[in-house]
């Protein structure tokens, strides 16, 4: 890994750890000065971190987290949940017991995150209960694409909302992840593809990642 993937790959995680805020201002020479590297790949970062919709450039200014409209969260659901779907499909017939099981832990996880208000943590786990079987898509192109889309919310900020409305919306999302589990579990390709696109991703939904 080069260095400008290095500090792209750090950068997202600072986002979606909470680290940095949407009315954070980013500059190229303070990062380079925090992490004590040249600012050539810092540069390349923040801009690939641009082109990519998770950062959006204010020439002079620098940089600041990227922020859509309820139309475009809406909007990236449709496509996400097309995509995931298809790829669940796709990944039935690959996914085995070990598989099953990491995806158990990570519901339980999650619920242990929703319990103790770690909403940030919850994310993270959640991303890595879908990468279970996202990751196993033998199409990379289709692969490459679900990746970049979901990246746009890895700084999903839900201080804005009623802690009883989060807990409640996640705990009913964890539940979903478990009808997700039983039909990989069971096989129902269809249906699940089907409750991918039309249930876990469902435009109402995108209401919690409108910021």
């Amino acid at each position: 890994m080069n260095m400008k993937d290095s500090v792209y790959n750090f950068l997202s995680e600072q986002i979606s750890l909470g680290n940095m805020k949407r009315d954070d201002k980013i500059t190229e020479q303070f990062l380079a000065e925090q992490l004590n590297i040249s600012r050539t790949p810092v540069r390349e970062a923040l801009f690939q971190l641009s082109s990519d919709d998770i950062l959006e450039h204010e020439p002079r200014k620098g940089f600041r987290i990227k922020q859509y409209s309820k139309e475009d969260v809406e909007n990236y659901y449709e496509i996400i949940g097309l995509l995931d779907g298809k790829i669940a499909s796709l990944t039935v017939d690959i996914l085995d017991e070990d598989d099953y099981s990491i995806m158990k832990f990570y519901i339980d996880a999650m619920y242990s995150a929703i319990n103790n208000e770690l909403y940030t943590k919850y994310n993270e786990i959640q991303n890595k209960f879908h990468d279970v079987y996202i990751y196993k898509c033998e199409n990379k192109k289709m692969l490459l694409e679900i990746i970049k889309l979901k990246k746009k919310f890895i700084g999903t900020d839900y201080s804005r909302i009623e802690t009883s409305k989060i807990k409640e919306e996640l705990i009913v999302t964890n539940k979903e992840h478990e009808e997700i589990l039983r039909m990989f579990i069971e096989k129902e390709k269809e249906e699940l593809r089907n409750y991918i696109e039309f249930i876990h991703w469902r435009k109402d939904k995108a209401a919690l990642d409108n910021w």
